[in-house]
C-alpha cells in the first residue's frame, strides 16, 4: 500500500483526485490526509511522512516550491498538479519530474501513479525534486535531469555543447564529461531548450549557440564549436542561423 498526502486548495478537486485514485488503484493506494494550506500540509508531513505526495503548484497565495523547501523531501516521490503556465511546464521536464495538468485526466493519473509505484523503492529521485527548485529559483544557472539505463544525470544547459539525432534517440555532448545517449527524439529536447539559445541547424543537430566559435561558407555552410568539432548546417536552415547567430 503506498500512503499519499494531497496539497490542494480546492475541496471539489480534493473530492474528485480523491475518486480517480479510489477507482483506479483501490486498496493500493492510500489517502493519509489532504491539506489547504502549506502551513497544514508541512505539520501532516512531518507527523506522518508519505510516500507519494500529490502537491498542487498554486495553493492560496503560496506554492508547492515553498513546501517543498521546509521539508525533507528525500523518501517521497512527489506529483504535481498545475494549471498550464509555460515556465513551470518547462521546468517540469527539465528536471524529469512527474506532473498533471489540470483538469487531471483518468488517463494521466493513471500513468504518473502507476510510475510511481514500479519504482517505489527508487533512492535518488530526490535529485529531480533538488534540480527542480534550483530552475525555479536560480533562472540563470538552469539544468536538465537526463535519463539514461542507470538512472539520470544532471547537466547545467550551458554545458550542452550540442545535441544529435539517432532516429528515436538523442545524444547530448557536453563540455564537461562523456555524451549521454537518451530514448527521447531530437525533436523533444529542441522544443524544451529552444528558449535557451538552442538553434537546430540540420535535421540531426541541434547547437548551443554559446558554443558556436565560427561559421565557414565552404562545403556548404559548416558551424565550428568550442569542442573542436564542425557540424553541417543545412542550406534550408543556413539564413535562419546567420541571422539568429549575429543576435547572440
Amino acid at each position: 500500500m503506498l500512503n499519499c498526502i494531497i496539497v490542494e486548495d480546492e475541496q471539489q478537486s480534493i473530492e474528485l483526485l480523491s475518486a480517480m485514485l479510489k477507482e483506479q488503484f483501490g486498496d493500493d493506494v492510500r489517502i493519509a490526509a489532504s491539506c489547504k494550506t502549506v502551513e497544514t500540509a508541512i505539520a501532516k508531513i512531518r507527523e506522518h511522512p508519505p510516500e507519494l505526495l500529490f502537491l498542487d503548484v498554486q495553493i492560496s497565495n503560496q506554492t508547492g516550491f515553498d513546501l517543498l523547501q521546509q521539508i525533507d523531501y528525500r523518501d517521497i516521490k512527489v506529483i504535481f498538479a498545475t494549471a498550464y503556465e509555460k515556465y513551470a511546464i518547462q521546468a517540469f521536464k527539465f528536471s524529469a519530474t512527474d506532473y498533471l495538468l489540470k483538469p487531471i485526466s483518468a488517463a494521466d493519473l493513471h500513468r504518473a501513479v502507476s510510475k510511481v509505484l514500479n519504482l517505489k523503492y527508487e533512492t535518488d529521485s530526490y535529485k529531480k525534486i533538488e534540480t527542480l527548485l534550483k530552475n525555479i529559483y536560480n533562472k540563470d544557472r538552469q539544468k536538465l535531469c537526463i535519463p539514461d539505463m542507470n538512472g539520470f544525470n544532471i547537466v547545467e544547459i550551458n554545458d550542452i555543447i550540442r545535441c544529435e539525432s539517432n532516429i528515436n534517440y538523442t545524444t547530448i555532448y557536453i563540455s564537461k564529461g562523456t555524451p549521454i545517449t537518451v530514448a527521447k527524439s531530437l525533436k523533444e529536447f529542441e522544443k524544451m531548450l529552444s528558449d535557451f539559445n538552442f538553434f537546430r541547424v540540420h535535421n540531426s543537430h541541434l547547437i548551443n549557440l554559446s558554443h558556436v566559435k565560427g561559421y565557414n561558407r565552404t562545403k556548404g555552410g559548416f558551424v565550428q564549436l568550442t569542442n573542436g568539432e564542425e557540424i553541417e548546417v543545412s542550406v534550408r536552415r543556413k539564413d535562419e542561423f546567420i541571422k539568429k547567430i549575429t543576435q547572440v
